[in-house]
C-alpha cells in the first residue's frame, strides 16, 4: 500500500493515469502477472480514458463508468424481462450498444432502488469475460473490505487528527502512515496466528495491544530484554507473540 497527497479539491478522475504510471516501477509485473490483477474502482475513476489506458497497460478493469447521463440513457433501452433480480433491490442488465474500448469489456448497467424509494442507474465496466454479470457486481461489492480498512486506518491511526502546515511534511506523514498500515496488517499474523489477538482490528490493536506498558534493555547497542506489565491482561500472550517473531525473524 502506497499513497499520495492531493489538494482537498482535486478530481479524483484525473489522478488514475499518473496512479497507473507509479504502480508499474513499483510492482514490476510481467504481462500475465498483470492479466491476475484487477484494477478496481469507483465512478470517480470510470472516465473513458482512465478505462482506455488500464486495458492498453494489460490490467484488468472493475469498476463503476463515469456518471452522468449514459446510465440513464442506457437503461431506456433494455427491455424489461432483460433486467436480472439482485436481490435487496437491486437489478443488473448487459448495455446495448456500449462504449468500445481497447479491449472487450462486459459493459453492465445496475439499477437499485434507493431507501426513499427513488430509483438510480450506474454503469460497471469489466474486462473479465468470464464472471456473469452477477458475479461481476458480486467482485465489484467486495470493494466493501476495502473501504472498511481505509476506514480503520482513520481510527487506530488517526489519520484525521494528524495534520502538518508544509505539503513536504503532511507527505511524509502520509508515507509513514503506509508503512504503519502493512505493520498493523502484517504484525497480528506474525505473532498471534491463530489465536484471539490476530483478529483485532487496527483501533482495537493499537490501542490494547501496542499501548501495552514495557521497558526495553540494550548492551552494546543490542536489544537484550524485554520487561511488560504483567498486570495487562495482555501481557502473556504479547510476550509469547514476541518470542515468535524474534525467533521467526532473528534476534536483533
Amino acid at each position: 500500500m502506497f499513497s499520495r497527497i492531493y489538494p482537498g479539491k482535486q478530481d479524483s478522475g484525473t489522478t488514475y493515469i499518473p496512479i497507473l504510471a507509479a504502480l508499474a516501477p513499483c510492482l514490476q509485473l510481467s504481462v500475465a502477472q498483470k492479466q491476475r490483477t484487477i484494477l478496481r474502482s469507483d465512478a470517480g475513476f470510470g472516465a473513458d480514458a482512465n478505462v482506455n489506458q488500464a486495458l492498453t497497460a494489460d490490467w484488468q478493469v472493475l469498476g463503476k463508468g463515469k456518471g452522468g447521463r449514459r446510465p440513464q440513457a442506457y437503461a431506456r433501452e433494455i427491455a424489461t424481462a432483460a433486467w436480472q433480480d439482485l436481490g435487496q433491490a437491486r437489478w443488473v442488465a448487459p448495455a446495448s450498444e456500449p462504449v468500445t474500448y481497447v479491449r472487450p469489456t462486459q459493459h453492465l448497467v445496475l439499477r437499485w432502488q434507493t431507501s426513499d424509494g427513488k430509483t438510480k442507474y450506474s454503469t460497471v465496466v469489466c474486462s473479465v469475460l468470464a464472471w456473469t454479470p452477477a458475479e461481476v457486481i458480486a467482485h465489484y461489492d467486495d470493494r466493501g473490505a476495502c473501504e472498511t480498512e481505509i476506514q480503520a486506518d482513520k481510527g487506530g491511526l488517526q489519520l484525521e487528527r494528524r495534520r502538518k502546515k508544509q505539503l513536504a511534511a503532511q507527505e511524509a506523514l502520509i508515507l509513514l502512515t503506509d508503512i504503519a498500515h502493512n505493520l498493523l496488517a502484517w504484525t497480528p499474523q506474525w505473532m498471534f496466528a491463530g489465536e484471539p489477538l490476530a483478529e483485532f482490528g487496527p483501533t482495537r490493536f493499537t490501542q490494547d495491544v501496542l499501548s501495552l506498558p514495557g521497558r526495553l534493555f540494550f548492551e552494546n547497542e543490542r536489544l537484550s530484554e524485554v520487561q511488560l506489565n504483567e498486570l495487562h491482561p495482555h501481557a502473556v500472550a504479547v510476550a509469547d507473540g514476541l518470542a515468535r517473531l524474534l525467533a521467526h525473524f532473528g534476534h536483533p
